[in-house]
This record gives structure tokens, C-alpha cells and sequence, in this order.
């Protein structure tokens, strides 16, 4: 016979602490347990060994007991569907922000980092991940780059997206959001799906209904967090796909979609998509969205299974998500089920003040800015252009008539092929000043907004000498930035001192009258040409419904 295995050794451990043979590590014990499989509060004790639930029932005997009465135990939160990059702080940062809140484990989608380091970003990505203080797990980027209207620092082939598929923490793949191609069979994203086949495939359906909606679930696609009315989420439910309700700090759908959830949907759940460091600081993460559906009148018990087990069932995660014997002793204490407020956050039964605050951080070599080209940059528009419509709460552009533009947006080359390109936006509202940054999906190029030209420059340059981040200009001088080191994507900085640094940016752009309430990340997406409607990249303005790149020059 073989040796039993560690895995075995500790299942057989349980297994006695179960059968009262042995003792637990821990017990809780006066908690109301929060059973999220049947939506009901049990009683008991809940005792850990090795980081595990031996077994839930009462007067279990441990090394140490805690006195939990009076509060509500349930599982840790799981957000099924998250950009880190977008908060501007590296995992280690987002744990700091997130653990008090109740969170302990991501689903993170790191394309923002594999546009700019490609394969390297992903392995970096689960390697931080793993001295976090968070369990972070990933799915392989499908579309980098998002499309052939965008290039970035890097180009996935299906070969590439099959090998990130066997990295051990890799879940599936990720938001395929080359839905054009997924429709018109384009052969480079039909590899994709084939090579993902057997496993988790997540969707990206912004705007799309009827039979267009029904060819990209008959393509395998599962799941979909892009609905952002009622319409929408119920035609994607009916399609039999997941419904992933995203309330981040740029899109925020959770409003819109609480009728569907009060009917109770068996396959949904609660996701952040991209959410910023201020934001969680001041609202919260699940933890806010949980607070928002109690408030709506949805019932707490099934407000919690939309982070717990749903995520944990839609990746596969099999002992994560539930409160029973043999699932991982990630749990929480919370002191009611209406603010959800943590009393303590257990990961693997270790508490919060374990948490480590000085964290060794994987290298991340490469990933500067170079904006080569930008001081002798033609930032003309086109007389004909439609202008961009920026809407203050949504990732979702519409179309303006030409002459209606307030701000000038352009977006440069980083990675030095000298591309810029310039278009008018409505909606951002500046008068005054710029603002840079290079941070913008899915590519990261370098995007600047401004009322002057220079001003403009000036910001972009300023971003480039940080190697990465977020600089406002305002007649030459800096008046505030926020260095973004790792990739030009994140920061290692404490999340108070990133969030602080947010706000003195936000606060400068309103300053000179922007008028978005979650600025920098309402930018960070006006490049995303696979997200309708106008988008502008370095090659160009985009026409996303219509799938095209505008003419320079007006036809005939």
C-alpha cells in the first residue's frame, strides 16, 4: 500500500474530531450558523481542525473555544468575478481592504495585467495571490487583446490560452468578449472556446438580446455580468446562463436588477467587476451590496448564498462556501444580518490579526510606459466624428452629435509604436487642466482628458516618467498624481494612502469642473472597443455596434 498522502492524513483527522476522538483546534460555539444551502440559521458548535470544519453540532471539545453568542456565523465572502487591477492596488493591498470587510476569496480576472505582460501577468497574478492573505484564484484571460481594434503588450493565441488553462489556481476561462467573433465564427475565438471546452467558459454580452443572445449561450458561453435592466437579466436566466449582478465603483447594476432578485434566481450571484480603492474604504465590497438588498426587503439568508455558495458552485470551488465538515474554515462573524458588520474573518481558521501587513511581493519585471511620439503628437479631430457620450454611472458610451464635445480625450501608444489618436467626449465636463492615465481597458494605453492640448502632454509625459499611474496638469504644473508601479496598473502603497491618493485626484479634476462621480474609472474604460457604444483607441475612433473604425476623412 501506499503512504496515505497529506490530504488524506488531515481527512482522517477530521474524521476522528467529528467522531469526538479527538479534539479540535477551535471551536465557536453560540454563534446562529448561517446555513446558505437551506436558508436557514442552526445552532450548535462549529469545530476546526488544520484549517478545516470538522463538524457543526453541540459540545464539541477544542484547545480553544470562543464565546460567539449573540452573533451570526456564515461563510466568507467569495466575488466571483473581479478585476484587482482596477482597485490600483496589487492582492496584497486589496486583501488589506477587503478581509475587515468580510471577503475571503477572489475570482480574479487578470486580463488588465496579461494585456500588458501577457502570460507572465497571469502567473505573477496567482503568485501575489498566494502571499496575499486572500485566497485568490483566476481564470485565463480569452481575449487579450480584447479585439483586433486594440493592441497591447501582449497577444494570447489559443495555444497560449490552453497552456493558462493547466495552471494549477486557473478556474476557466475568462469574460469572452469578442462576442462578434463568437457570432460570426471567427476561427481565432472558436479555438479559444474549443481549447476551454469541459471547463467554466464566463461571458461578456453587453447589449446583446434576442437571437443574438441565444447564439452566444449555444456557443457554450455560461455565464454573463454585462445585463443592466430587468429585461435583460431575466432574458439571460431564461437562456439558462448565470447571472452575475456587478456593483462596482463604473458600472453599477445592482439598483436596476433587485426586482429580478427578490423572485430568488437559482443561478446568480453578486459580483464587483472593477471596483477602487476609495470606494471600498468608504462603502464596502460584498458586504455594501449585501446591505443594498437587505435594505430592497430580499431575504439575508439568500442575500448571503449570492457570495457564498453560488460563486462557489459556478467555479467548481468545492470546499469553500458552505459552513458543513470538510469545507475550509473560512468564515465570518457578523453582528447582525442587516450592515453586515465583521466582528471577525477567519481564512482557513486563521483570524484577521493574523493577516500580514508587510508582504513579500513577487517581482514583476517590465511593463513601463512609453509614450514615444506624444510631444509632436497631432491631437486634431475630425470635423465629422460623432462625439463620445460619457454617462457618469456606466461603462456604456452613446452617441453624440459632432460640435456637442466639452472635453478632448486622447489615447497614445505605451508601448512606444508612437499611435495617438483624438475625439471629442460630452459628459466629463472639464474646463480646466488634464488628466492622464495608463490605465484603460483592455490594452492600457495612456488616455488624457483635458481643456488644453498641452496640458494634455504634459499629463501623459508626467505618467510615463512614473513608469505608470494617474497625473493632473493644469498649465504646466503637476498638481497631483498617483504612481501606479507595477505594471502601470497598480500600487503596493497601504489601501488607505491609494485611496487617499484617488481623492486628491478626484478632487483636483472636480476642481476644474469634471462632473464624474467615479472619474478615473469611468476613464479607464473608454478605450474598451469590444463595449459599446464609441470607443477611442491609439489606431482610431469605434464604432462597436457597427463593428468598425471611423474614416479619418469624411466619405463620399
Amino acid at each position: 500500500m501506499t503512504e496515505p498522502s497529506p490530504e488524506t492524513l488531515l481527512r482522517q483527522r477530521l474524521v476522528r474530531v467529528a467522531r469526538r476522538q479527538e479534539s479540535a483546534d477551535l471551536v465557536i460555539r453560540g454563534a446562529q450558523i448561517v446555513s446558505v444551502t437551506t436558508r436557514e440559521l442552526l445552532t450548535g458548535d462549529v469545530a476546526i481542525a488544520g484549517g478545516f470544519v470538522a463538524a457543526v453540532g453541540p459540545e464539541y471539545q477544542a484547545a480553544e473555544v470562543i464565546d460567539a453568542s449573540g452573533q451570526y456565523l456564515a461563510p466568507g465572502f467569495i466575488d466571483g468575478h473581479i478585476h484587482i487591477e482596477s482597485s490600483l492596488m496589487t492582492p496584497a493591498s486589496f486583501a488589506r481592504a477587503v478581509r475587515p470587510r468580510g471577503t475571503t476569496g477572489v475570482v480574479a480576472e487578470p486580463h488588465e495585467i496579461v494585456n500588458v505582460m501577457g502570460a507572465a501577468g497571469l502567473e505573477w497574478m496567482l503568485a501575489a495571490g498566494r502571499v496575499s492573505g486572500l485566497r485568490v484564484w483566476a481564470s485565463q484571460p480569452s481575449c487579450v487583446p480584447a479585439s483586433g481594434f486594440e493592441q497591447g503588450g501582449a497577444h494570447l493565441s489559443p495555444a497560449d490560452i490552453a497552456h493558462g488553462l493547466g495552471v494549477p489556481g486557473v478556474l476557466g476561462v475568462a469574460e469572452m468578449m469578442n462576442y462578434p467573433g463568437v457570432l460570426n465564427a471567427d476561427p481565432q475565438v472558436w479555438a479559444t472556446l474549443q481549447a476551454a471546452r469541459g471547463g467554466r467558459i464566463d461571458g461578456h454580452a453587453a447589449g446583446l438580446s434576442g437571437d443574438d443572445l441565444q447564439a452566444y449561450a449555444a456557443a457554450g458561453i455560461h455565464s454573463d455580468h454585462e445585463a443592466i435592466s430587468e429585461a435583460q437579466a431575466r432574458e439571460r436566466l431564461r437562456a439558462g446562463l448565470w447571472l452575475m449582478v456587478r456593483e462596482g465603483s463604473a458600472a453599477r447594476n445592482l439598483d436596476a436588477l433587485i426586482p429580478v432578485l427578490r423572485e430568488l434566481p437559482r443561478r446568480a450571484m453578486l459580483v464587483s467587476d472593477d471596483i477602487g480603492a476609495d470606494w471600498l474604504l468608504e462603502r464596502g465590497h460584498l458586504d455594501h451590496q449585501l446591505r443594498q438588498l437587505v435594505a430592497a426587503g430580499i431575504d439575508p439568508l439568500y442575500a448571503l448564498g449570492l457570495v457564498t455558495c453560488h460563486p462557489a458552485e459556478y467555479w467548481g470551488l468545492h470546499d469553500v462556501g458552505v459552513i458543513g465538515p470538510g469545507f475550509r474554515a473560512d468564515l465570518l462573524l457578523l453582528e447582525d444580518l442587516t450592515d453586515f458588520r465583521v466582528a471577525e474573518c477567519w481564512l482557513g481558521g486563521e483570524p484577521l490579526a493574523a493577516l500580514q501587513h508587510n508582504v513579500s511581493i513577487p517581482e514583476l519585471a517590465g511593463g513601463g510606459v512609453n509614450v514615444a511620439g506624444l510631444e509632436g503628437a497631432d491631437l486634431s479631430v475630425p470635423a465629422h466624428w460623432p462625439v463620445i457620450g460619457v454617462r457618469p454611472d456606466q461603462i456604456e458610451t452613446y452617441r453624440a452629435p459632432p460640435g456637442s464635445g466639452d472635453t478632448k480625450l486622447a489615447v497614445i501608444d505605451r508601448y512606444g509604436r508612437g499611435l495617438v489618436s483624438a475625439a471629442w467626449t460630452c459628459g466629463i465636463g472639464l474646463t480646466r487642466g488634464a488628466v492622464a492615465l495608463s490605465v484603460l481597458h483592455d490594452a492600457h494605453q495612456v488616455i488624457m482628458a483635458g481643456a488644453s492640448d498641452a496640458d494634455m502632454r504634459a499629463a501623459g509625459l508626467e505618467v510615463a516618467r512614473l513608469g505608470g499611474g494617474v497625473a493632473v496638469v493644469d498649465g504646466g504644473e503637476v498638481v497631483a498624481a498617483l504612481p501606479l508601479p507595477y505594471g502601470g496598473l497598480m500600487s503596493d502603497a497601504p489601501p488607505a494612502e491609494v485611496a487617499a491618493g484617488v481623492q486628491r485626484i478626484q478632487a483636483a479634476l472636480r476642481e476644474r469642473g469634471c462632473r464624474l462621480p467615479e472619474a478615473l474609472t469611468t476613464l479607464s474604460f473608454l478605450g474598451l472597443s469590444v463595449i459599446p457604444e464609441l470607443k477611442l483607441t491609439p489606431r482610431g475612433l469605434i464604432d462597436v455596434r457597427a463593428w468598425t473604425l471611423l474614416e479619418r476623412e469624411p466619405l463620399d
